[in-house]
């Protein structure tokens, strides 16, 4: 049977405009990474507890931040707010501030537009990451909401390979056809199973490069989607190391280990109930060019969203 990669050896490269598709991606990968957070915080016994605290070791960055902020006792079921950041290379393509309330099962998403221009940096979200970091993230988000941000949590889109291998491959609906690093993937149903396939499978195709960045996002949306229905299955439990090392591998952040211990015991009814709130910016001319500001009404909103779901 001819695979896919000899195909694509004689197949040359065309594209075939997708339907685009509205998608909470953020709250997909926010979705995952909770998943696995309760799955690693939950194997407390036997060699499962050794390898979990072994791969958080790996996972743990500190991060040199200027503001501060201090994590309440989770143990005590505390609610707090921490940012996830899903990036791919040097860019943050999606910013989320989450507040989660084990006491009422709740999770607040307040999702900001990864082109929002901070004056304060000169620059936008999406780039600043590449400048600053994690660090200059949380900084500039703390300062601009006005409000405690105590942790953060990255997420490597470039490492789903780890984690459809992790759960024995999935399956997705393509609509382009193109050619990367030689394989082919042509419209319709695809397996996709290797590490190596879905990173060419996650590759910028196309001489467009908004289209292009576009057209990746919603792969790695089908992606994601499909990786966490294959979670829920009893071989995805039962192969638990495979999942932990894709996270220590494709998972940054200042949570320690004790940290997500207590996740995995008191915040496991978190994604319950989840409210979602777009902050959606406005343009407006900075040095004579068009950029997407918030306006201080959606700045307020967004500070009085977060404290209200803290003090619930």
């Amino acid at each position: 049977m001819e695979t896919r990669k000899r195909r694509a050896d004689r197949v040359s490269e065309k594209n075939v405009t997708p339907k685009k598709k509205k998608k909470h991606r953020g709250l997909k990968i926010f979705g995952l990474i909770v998943l696995l957070v309760l799955l690693i915080g939950g194997a407390i016994f036997g060699k499962a507890y050794f390898d979990v605290k072994n791969v958080m070791v790996k996972s743990y960055q500190t991060i040199d931040r200027k503001t501060t902020a201090k994590l309440p006792s989770l143990k005590e079921k505390s609610s707090f707010s921490f940012l996830f950041l899903g990036v791919n290379d040097k860019k943050a393509n999606d910013v989320l501030v989450l507040t989660v309330n084990p006491k009422k099962n709740k999770t607040t998403v307040i999702s900001l537009n990864r082109n929002i221009y901070l004056p304060s940096e000169s620059t936008t979200l999406k780039e600043l990451y590449g400048i600053k970091g994690a660090a200059g993230e949380i900084d500039a988000l703390q300062t601009l909401l006005g409000v405690d941000i105590p942790r953060y949590m990255t997420f490597d889109m470039r490492g789903l390979g780890d984690f459809v291998e992790a759960v024995g491959g999935v399956q997705v609906q393509n609509d382009t056809h193109f050619v990367s690093s030689g394989f082919e993937f042509k419209p319709g149903t695809l397996s996709l199973k290797k590490a190596d396939e879905v990173k060419a499978y996650l590759t910028k195709v196309g001489d467009d490069a908004d289209k292009a960045e576009a057209d990746l996002i919603d792969r790695e949306q089908t992606v994601l989607i499909a990786i966490i229905s294959k979670m829920k299955s009893a071989n995805t439990v039962v192969n638990y190391k495979k999942f932990v090392n894709a996270f220590g591998d494709n998972v940054k952040t200042d949570f320690v280990f004790g940290n997500i211990k207590a996740l995995g015991l008191n915040y496991n009814g978190v994604l319950g109930n989840i409210t979602k709130e777009n902050l959606k910016p406005v343009e407006t001319t900075i040095d004579g060019k068009t950029q997407k500001i918030l306006s201080e009404e959606l700045v307020n909103k967004a500070h009085d969203r977060i404290e209200a779901a803290l003090n619930e």
